[in-house]
């Protein structure tokens, strides 16, 4: 009998579908979602319904004198924004594109100007690609003239955005990818998230399962930049807790079909080491493979699974049998009770016929928070000014209020523990609130090495 007690995120894993299946989300691609595979393609969202009033509290910038010419003259600035559309993380792109576009517009009243400023957006394909998301950072800056970046879908993909970022003197603002060495190890002064990192899902919901499911542990992840943080924070908060780890992490290449040898170490620590919950970390289109195999080889049999809510078109697919079960999630969009999400929720229905989803309000946030800077550098895209405005600054997005903290420019934010009440409800109405965990409850530790 399947050990589906306690089911709990362990990091919020949306799970890409086949392209056929994703048919099935309702979006619609817009211009802003679709650029050829090797050039870039800008995109001006349209007027919609007025955004309401959006309160801010904001840090003053010190080096907030405006360019010479850019704000005097109206010249576009443009964003490069950098995320996987053809790949294993595709559907995370597609939800942080359209969140984008949409923070946009909501936070400019649908005037998509800042300062007298128009916006343009030039998406490109990272093809869940590292290398050529550092060489599409490049040609961003050094061809296309952006002047700000936004990114990623994928950990190692950041990674590597943030540098060129450092190199090249601009803002890399960051969601969804959610490594802790984005705003950790990896971290310079140049880098903004808002989307949370994997900390922040850890801190809300480890606490819960080491006192509610169980204390000995074992882990498995996808042998990724993303993988290897995700699995260092909730060792470090499992074991903050009184937990242990009673045998190595697992760690499985990203594209392993066949997840036999593993799934045998996982049976071992069971077995010879008494493991009592198996914390699973995955992102990408092999999870439900990943899922069956561990049904059939009798994984679940012998230890109670913790894993992550995803998206709303996956949830059928892979928590069939997880209903009644409890755990954390980043986002969803019946969860948030403000006048953001209200905005949010109406005009992603209205453009592309469904819900947003799992990291359209990252998406979101990064767009609302990129105007919020500029609105107070008075349209001046400078790294001194915008550091300046951005560092300490809250702002109100659709979970409610949102701050980067001064010394890793980490969004701090809501997270939410709630219960699976259905995988059937026509509007995806899948969970039921059990709490709001606020930002300082979910605050990770600082992990700035420079």
């Amino acid at each position: 009998m399947k050990r589906l007690i306690s089911m709990l995120v362990i990091l919020v894993t949306a799970i890409q579908l086949l392209a056929a299946c994703s048919s099935g989300t309702g979006v619609e691609p817009t211009a802003a979602t679709n650029p050829t595979s090797d050039s870039a393609q800008a995109t001006q969202a349209p007027p919609a319904t007025t955004a309401p009033a959006a309160t801010t509290e904001s840090t003053e910038p010190t080096a907030a004198a405006t360019s010479d010419s850019a704000a005097a003259t109206g010249k576009p600035i443009k964003i490069g924004l950098i995320t996987d559309q053809s790949k294993a993380l595709s559907l995370y792109g597609t939800q942080e594109i359209n969140g984008f576009m949409l923070g946009l517009e909501y936070a400019t009243n649908g005037t998509m100007q800042v300062a007298g400023r128009p916006i343009e957006v030039i998406v490109k394909d990272d093809e869940n690609n590292p290398e050529r998301a550092r060489q599409l950072a490049r040609e961003l800056i050094e061809k296309d003239g952006v002047e700000l970046l936004q990114c990623c879908a994928s950990t190692s993909s950041a990674l590597t955005v943030i540098e060129i970022a450092k190199e090249n003197n601009i803002i890399a603002m960051i969601d969804p990818a959610a490594g802790p060495q984005i705003t950790g190890s990896n971290f310079n002064r140049f880098v903004f998230r808002t989307g949370r990192n994997t900390l922040q899902d850890a801190l809300t919901a480890g606490p819960y399962m080491v006192e509610n499911v169980g204390k000995e542990f074992v882990q498995l992840a996808p042998d990724t930049d993303f993988g290897k943080g995700s699995a260092a924070s909730w060792r470090s908060i499992i074991e903050a807790n009184g937990g242990t780890f009673v045998s190595d992490d697992v760690f499985i290449p990203a594209d392993t079909t066949d997840f036999t040898p593993y799934l045998q170490k996982l049976l071992d620590a069971a077995d010879e080491k008494q493991a009592k919950v198996l914390m699973v970390t995955w992102a990408g289109a092999n999870f439900p493979r990943l899922f069956q195999q561990m049904q059939e080889q009798g994984v679940l049999d012998k230890l109670t699974l913790a894993t992550g809510f995803g998206d709303n078109v996956t949830m059928p697919m892979v928590y069939a049998d997880a209903v009644g079960s409890v755990g954390m999630i980043a986002y969803h969009y019946t969860l948030p009770k403000n006048e953001v999400n209200d905005w949010l929720v109406e005009q992603h229905k209205a453009k592309y016929g469904s819900y947003p989803d799992l990291f359209t309000a990252g998406g979101m946030a990064s767009g609302i928070a990129t105007v919020r800077g500029l609105e107070a550098t008075k349209g001046d895209t400078n790294a001194d000014a915008l550091i300046a405005a951005l560092e300490g600054m809250s702002f109100e997005g659709p979970k409610g209020t949102y701050t980067f903290r001064k010394e890793d420019h980490q969004a701090l934010q809501p997270m939410y523990m709630v219960k699976l009440i259905s995988i059937t409800d026509p509007d995806a109405k899948f969970f039921e609130l059990l709490q709001e965990r606020s930002a300082e409850q979910t605050a990770p530790p600082v992990m700035v090495t420079e």
